[in-house]
């Protein structure tokens, strides 16, 4: 007769611990030689601080010793207290005994976490007892490792019986299991990657990065733990992120609740079947005709990109036909059976109709996602992030901030006519290519066609954030024409003061110039190769800065190319100008002091100092008029890049 009341089996528990011992006795084993036996070995020649780390290390990052242990071993116990509901013979036995269904469920769990816990609490009790044998016992941080790992093991075991409960089929519950520990963060890439292809402009999705972060545990343990180090570096090294752990743990109670909910309801008929509750299996088998979809759609995509055009419509093509080949997949594993098509085609239509609108819907910009352009009254700040041009000094990968009003007019503006251009663009983006032509007449090398990596970020007004990403292919023909998109952008880089602005980005007008460096002076009588760095008179200095300045506010200094063409190569010197300042805020106190240019930043120290490195330009004639001033002639010792190129083939 069953008990009413019995809810734990002392027996079966026991029966469990002896007939799985190789699961906690290789557990066991690991973490003896990764703690008390590596301090055994190696405590003679180990100090306090790294005693107090060689816990810490095992418990944090995305797969630290702990993560990566009870990851593992959390599905093997999991596997091996529920291998009964697998087996017919087995689950009608066990659950013929005199034991509660919440009886039979809590005493096999109880059993796999003891798998974990005992073990950790065995190898916690003699790490301590060999570090005091040594004098290095830091008991803080071993207590740290076990409560981590402890709660840890909690979280990956009780999901693990979670997925155990969805399955009646032990091989499938591996597969599940592992699955679904990465599935947020698969998917998260997948369908970011194929937002891209589109939705014109689709640069990723922060909320949906977040939400993949908190939903894959490895990715969530990897960012919010770690070790953090006081004023006394290892010695006061201690583990940070405990509360997310705690957190982790929290959950992994809700999945054993949950758990324990199923299991109670679970039909014993289900061993044997890959999905054993039954609302659960038209899930499955759509998430697997999805997941098919998306990822052997992109895969075959990527692989015969070189035979088909890389087109929206392709990658539709390919998703339809692996999301039908995983719907079928799908059923035959539910229904046991190859002959499936006759129950399942309707579904499967459905599916892919709404998986065909729902592309179709962002191809179509149902959304208006592609065509949004911001008014530029609503935006606060818009960044251009890492914009590549030339020439390579410091506004090369610059990210540039824009706040002024008519700036962000140009922005929005250049913004509305690659929306315009969308079609090309993305045809483009498909064919990116890269050339150069030599001209005839006297040889110079040059870039005829290229592209651009444009992403845009704003920041409204209203608070929130909108970003897009943009190829934009550059020819000598497209930068010729004000109206394209490339020579707008080209345009907008050389309004005049921004790359003052940018330059000076980190400048005080406190700071003081110290010294100018000229990288590639050639000298004289020299045809080939040699060329010096010249450093400028302190005298100098004052007229030098004023100059620039000026060249700057005025654009003729400081002009920026999308391209390595004739018009880049003749007007940039191949020599670079460093004005290094000391800074007013680590500066030596006499700063009356004159500091003679012999020497980078003279009596500055490296901390004090900051370098900026201009490429001088041809077009700037006040700085070359005041380099001329102190013996550096333009025409002779800073040849432009085409001369050099010239003299030097």
């Amino acid at each position: 007769m069953r008990s009413a009341t019995l809810y734990f089996n002392f027996t079966l528990f026991r029966k469990n611990l002896s007939r799985f011992w190789p699961i906690w006795g290789l557990y066991g084993f690991l973490w003896l030689m990764l703690l008390p036996v590596n301090v055994l070995v190696n405590g003679e020649y180990m100090g306090r601080g790294q005693a107090r780390m060689l816990p810490l290390e095992y418990c944090s990052g995305y797969l630290g010793a702990a993560v990566f242990f009870s990851l593992v071993f959390g599905i093997l116990a999991a596997m091996a207290v529920f291998s009964y509901l697998y087996s017919s013979r087995s689950a009608g036995f066990l659950h013929t005994l005199p034991l509660r269904r919440e009886g039979l469920f809590l005493t096999n769990y109880l059993s796999g976490l003891a798998f974990l816990i005992v073990p950790n609490l065995a190898v916690f009790l003699l790490s301590v007892l060999v570090e005091a044998a040594f004098g290095i016992l830091v008991f803080s941080s071993l207590f740290t490792w076990l409560v981590v790992t402890c709660l840890l093991n909690l979280f990956f075991y009780s999901f693990a019986v979670f997925c155990a409960m969805f399955t009646g089929h032990i091989l499938a519950l591996p597969a599940f299991y592992g699955i679904l520990n990465i599935l947020a963060a698969g998917l998260c890439y997948l369908l970011q990657d194929m937002a891209s292809r589109f939705l014109f402009g689709f640069t990723g999705a922060a909320w949906m990065e977040k939400a993949a972060t908190w939903l894959t545990p490895i990715l969530y343990l990897g960012q919010h733990t770690g070790i953090e180090y006081g004023e006394a570096g290892t010695n006061s090294a201690y583990f940070s992120g405990l509360g997310y752990v705690f957190l982790l743990a929290l959950v992994g109670v809700a999945f054993a609740g949950l758990a324990l909910v199923v299991y109670r309801r679970r039909q014993l008929e289900s061993a044997g079947d890959v999905v054993s509750v039954g609302w659960v299996k038209p899930v499955f088998q759509y998430g697997v005709a999805f997941c098919c979809s998306i990822t052997l759609g992109s895969l075959f995509d990527n692989i015969f990109s070189s035979l088909l055009p890389r087109s929206a419509w392709i990658l539709l093509a390919w998703m339809l036909l692996w999301g039908a080949f995983g719907c079928f997949v799908a059923a035959m594993l539910l229904h046991k059976s190859f002959w499936v098509f006759k129950p399942c085609w309707k579904g499967c239509t459905v599916f892919l109709a709404i998986l065909t609108a729902a592309m179709c819907l962002m191809e179509l910009d149902g959304f208006g996602f592609e065509t949004r352009v911001p008014a530029a009254a609503q935006v606060k700040t818009v960044y251009l992030i890492s914009m590549e041009s030339h020439p390579n000094d410091d506004l090369d990968w610059i990210t540039y901030t824009i706040d002024d009003p008519e700036l962000i007019e140009a922005v929005t503006e250049l913004h509305r006519r690659i929306a315009e251009e969308k079609s090309w663009l993305e045809k483009a983006a498909d064919t990116r290519t890269g050339s150069w032509a030599t001209d005839e007449a006297d040889g110079l090398e040059t870039q005829t066609e290229g592209g651009i990596d444009l992403r845009l970020t704003y920041n409204l007004t209203d608070g929130t954030v909108m970003e897009r990403y943009y190829y934009l292919p550059v020819t000598t023909d497209t930068l010729a024409d004000p109206d394209s998109p490339d020579a707008m952008l080209q345009a907008l880089l050389n309004t005049p003061g921004l790359s003052e602005r940018l330059y000076f980005r980190n400048w005080s007008e406190d700071d003081r110039l110290v010294d100018a460096v000229l990288t590639a002076v050639r000298r004289d009588g020299v045809s080939q190769g040699l060329y010096t760095e010249e450093y400028l008179p302190a005298q100098a200095l004052p007229e030098l800065e004023a100059a620039v300045r000026a060249d700057l506010a005025a654009g003729n200094l400081g002009r920026r190319y999308l391209l390595e063409d004739r018009e880049r190569l003749e007007n940039c010197c191949y020599c670079d100008l460093l004005l290094t300042y000391r800074l007013v805020e680590t500066a030596q106190e006499n700063q009356s002091v004159t500091v003679s240019g012999t020497a980078p930043a003279a009596a500055a120290t490296q901390a004090s100092t900051r370098t900026i490195a201009i490429t001088l330009q041809r077009s700037a004639t006040n700085t070359m008029a005041v380099l001329e001033k102190y013996g550096i002639d333009p025409d002779t010792m800073l040849p432009s890049h085409a001369e050099y190129q010239m003299m030097e083939s």
